[in-house]
């Protein structure tokens, strides 16, 4: 038996009705935390070492399991004190003792969110002080 007009036009909206309901639920849902900016930035030419790396997340992160390691001109490690919380969505790892001058960092970053989806992240910056 074939189906009816009626009853093909009854599947169509309920099949349309469901992705309606499908997309919209996803709308709905919660983005993962990611990196929304940095201090300094990625790619940035600054004059000398930062006092801190700040990092921007769209979440709160979990401080108690954030990790950010800085690694200086011959993979040389840059000693950080213990992270801080500027506000809810910002990460402040101090830069702290001797600090090396010209040439490439990279920052690498480790965190996750209350939802336990851990994200993580490097970028690099570039120290070119001023000729005298």
């Amino acid at each position: 038996m074939l189906p009816t007009r009626s009853s093909l036009r009854r599947t169509r909206i309920v099949a349309a009705s469901a992705l309606l309901l499908v997309g919209l639920a996803a709308a709905k849902a919660p983005f993962h935390l990611h990196l929304v900016k940095s201090l300094p930035a990625a790619n940035a030419t600054l004059g000398a070492v930062p006092d801190s790396i700040r990092l921007w997340f769209s979440q709160r992160a979990e401080l108690a399991v954030t990790s950010v390691k800085v690694s200086g001109p011959g993979d040389s490690t840059v000693p950080l004190a213990p992270l801080a919380r500027g506000d809810s969505t910002i990460v402040i790892a101090p830069v702290k003792g001797k600090r090396a001058t010209g040439g490439t960092y990279t920052v690498a970053w480790r965190t996750m969110a209350k939802d336990g989806h851990v994200v993580r992240g490097t970028f690099s910056f570039r120290v070119q002080p001023a000729a005298r």
